[in-house]
């Protein structure tokens, strides 16, 4: 053979291992990745086309997603649709799991990274939520929040304080803090002042809790990556435990935060379980989103015209079409916002 062929035969063969053979072992991954993932956002874009039963039934264009748009602000009285009280819903869902998430788990990753007794055990514990079944987790929590026999409501009676409904309360908490402090106008705040409901509230704090193992893990793996010579440098020079963590901690654990953000918040955009069985499986008879509508996240939304409503299969395609179109936006805001303040060395 000459030396001509065998150089020929060499490029060939680095080029098999360069391309050829990554893409033979990425090739289950992407295969995975294009039938659960990819191939679904295009599914759900045709069938949002058309009106669906059973099955396609009529092409009708954008009739769906101008009915979506129609139903953001058509409620009685000025007040949003049901895609636009969704949308509301969905908002303070996002608020009020992902930052109190990260702050809380923050925090507790900072102690478990110090040398303190039982560290493996207080590691398990945190985490044993996250793994835990979230039907499960949940079902037991409407137990404890159960207005008749309940835990917690057991408690507040036992120090003289009144029972309350819990998932059962569709009131915003704005109001009901407001007027603790006696402050007469809360009751004519508009509606995105108000707060959620004390339901979702409760929702959110089970979703906290349910999603706290994984924000800790995640970060304490950012912090043990941490040179301890930093640290003990910087309390050399007189740095105090709060300058230590805004100024020393975060700025070096910036690109763990920033990927945590993303992923909690694409998370929380696309919960379901947390919110139907707290509020709808939880034995209390009552329909997705109840009471009055006032858990009704998207996710929840686009659920009940794909299985409650009949022909609504459709509609629910454009309602998750925009799902998708807000958490791409939310996204990109986020890395355009967020990415700067991220020091990567």
């Amino acid at each position: 053979m000459s030396t001509v062929s065998m150089m020929r035969l060499r490029r060939k063969r680095r080029r098999l291992e360069r391309i050829w053979l990554p893409t033979l072992y990425l090739a289950p991954t992407l295969l995975l990745l294009w039938a659960f993932d990819i191939y679904p956002i295009f599914l759900s874009a045709w069938m949002s086309l058309w009106r669906w039963g059973i099955k396609a039934e009529e092409f009708i264009g954008l009739d769906n997603y101008s009915r979506v748009f129609d139903e953001i602000g058509s409620g009685p009285g000025g007040t949003p649709g049901e895609v636009g009280n969704s949308l509301l819903v969905t908002a303070f869902y996002v608020v009020g799991t992902v930052p109190v998430t990260i702050i809380i788990a923050f925090v507790i990753a900072n102690m478990l990274n110090s040398r303190i007794r039982f560290l493996a055990v207080l590691r398990t514990a945190y985490f044993v939520p996250y793994i835990t079944s979230t039907v499960a987790a949940g079902l037991a929590f409407v137990w404890l929040l159960n207005p008749q026999i309940g835990v917690l409501n057991s408690a507040l009676e036992s120090v003289g304080l009144p029972a309350q409904q819990w998932l059962l309360d569709p009131e915003p908490v704005g109001p009901k803090v407001l007027s603790m402090f006696g402050i007469g106008w809360s009751e004519n705040l508009p509606g995105f002042l108000e707060g959620p409901s004390v339901a979702l509230v409760c929702v959110i704090v089970f979703s906290v809790w349910n999603s706290l193992g994984f924000a800790v893990v995640i970060i304490l793996a950012g912090l043990v990556t941490i040179d301890p010579q930093v640290k003990e440098a910087a309390r050399m020079d007189g740095v105090n435990s709060w300058q230590m963590a805004t100024r020393i901690t975060m700025p070096l654990v910036s690109p763990t935060l920033f990927l945590l953000l993303i992923v909690s918040t694409i998370s929380s955009f696309q919960s379901f379980n947390e919110v139907y069985v707290l509020t709808s499986g939880g034995g209390y008879g009552a329909g997705a989103g109840s009471p009055l509508d006032s858990t009704l996240t998207l996710p929840v939304l686009i659920f009940r015209h794909l299985y409650e409503r009949p022909s609504s299969v459709g509609f629910a395609a454009a309602l998750s079409m925009l799902l998708f179109v807000l958490v791409l936006g939310v996204v990109l805001l986020q890395f355009r916002l967020a990415e700067r303040r991220v020091h990567y060395e």
